[in-house]
């Protein structure tokens, strides 16, 4: 059985393969650069940490809707950061009429009707009444994906400066899901959904990033292939006036084949007015980057569940055994005994 150590300091060995480049930050890990094993996990002492006076920003990370440890974003915090979605998608379609703001605001009210469904659920003594609150909010929750996913590829047509606000909200109604089946103790049906929505929400990724190229400058494309090499195909900093037709991808990129017949061609033509109304464009990408690298590394904190043997509300509870929390401390680190 693995065990693990939890600490609010970061260790030498640690800190100093983050600099030398031996280990990398994935979303809410740390592993090795090479094997891609893990060395520790990260978890918020408080769910609204500010990225800028932690050691993830020091080490390149960016924004996110989603916290490092899908054991810190609970229920209030989804709720919160879909709040702030929604006031996102109404600032931006004030000035449009390409999308439907009455069905928008439809849907994120029954979004926020399943997570007080969920959120109240779990404070009910009687455990049928806990889990049929929790059916009825999954189902709202699966509900939920169907049509954010729908919004997100009619935005992708008509009107892509909100099209990441759909493609964050769609990460919440996944991990909301996943955090009422791991509140329920059902553990591997929670893995089952990470894995699920891993796959789906990467495939939507890719085509966000590549559909917003056009609105990069050379520099910002040759940035983004430097920092993001591993997550995708050389093609990303292709030029949008030159044609990347499925043959040419194969040769470079063999491992992303299973994105091959959603690349298609990139043919279209922008001018510098383009982007020009469009100047957040690489912090947009950027942000919903680090947001599925997120996602993706909920899976190994729910696997190290498993491996230890405990449950999810026991892994909630887990402290350091040998320090107080310090008052300033921003990051818990936890270091399994072997590498996972």
């Amino acid at each position: 059985m693995e065990t693990v150590t939890a600490t609010f300091s970061i260790p030498n060995w640690i800190e100093d393969g983050l600099k030398n480049l031996t280990y990398e930050r994935y979303g809410g890990v740390i592993r090795d650069s090479k094997t891609k094993s893990i060395v520790a996990m990260l978890r918020e002492t408080t769910p609204n940490l500010r990225q800028t006076g932690t050691i993830l920003f020091q080490f390149g990370s960016v924004a996110s809707v989603l916290n490092l440890g899908v054991s810190v974003i609970g229920f209030a915090i989804v709720i919160k950061r879909l709040g702030e979605i929604e006031q996102q998608v109404k600032k931006v379609q004030k000035h449009t009429k390409e999308l439907n703001l009455k069905l928008d605001l439809a849907v994120y009210s029954n979004f926020h009707a399943a997570l007080g469904l969920a959120r109240d659920g779990f404070t009910m003594n009687k455990p049928e009444n806990r889990v049929n609150m929790t059916n009825l909010a999954i189902n709202r929750f699966l509900e939920a994906q169907y049509i954010y996913a729908g919004y997100f590829e009619k935005a992708l047509e008509e009107n892509i400066q909100v099209a990441d606000e759909y493609l964050k909200s769609l990460f919440l109604s996944y991990v909301a899901r996943v955090r009422c089946y791991l509140e329920l103790e059902e553990t591997h049906t929670g893995l089952l959904c990470l894995q699920e929505g891993a796959e789906f929400l990467y495939e939507k990724v890719c085509r966000y990033v590549y559909n917003m190229l056009p609105f990069l400058e050379e520099e910002e494309r040759n940035y983004l292939y430097k920092k993001y090499l591993n997550l995708f195909p050389p093609s990303i900093i292709t030029p949008p006036s030159v044609s990347v037709n499925i043959a040419d991808v194969i040769t470079i990129a063999a491992a992303f084949t299973p994105l091959v017949p959603m690349l298609g061609s990139l043919e279209k033509n922008y001018d510098q007015e383009s982007k020009m109304q469009f100047p957040q464009a690489l912090e947009k990408i950027e942000i919903i980057i680090e947001t599925n690298n997120r996602f993706e590394s909920y899976q190994i904190e729910i696997k190290a569940i498993s491996q230890i043997g405990i449950s999810f509300h026991e892994w909630l509870q887990l402290k350091s055994s040998t320090e107080t929390q310090p008052e300033d401390a921003e990051l818990m680190y936890i270091i399994p005994s072997q590498a996972l």
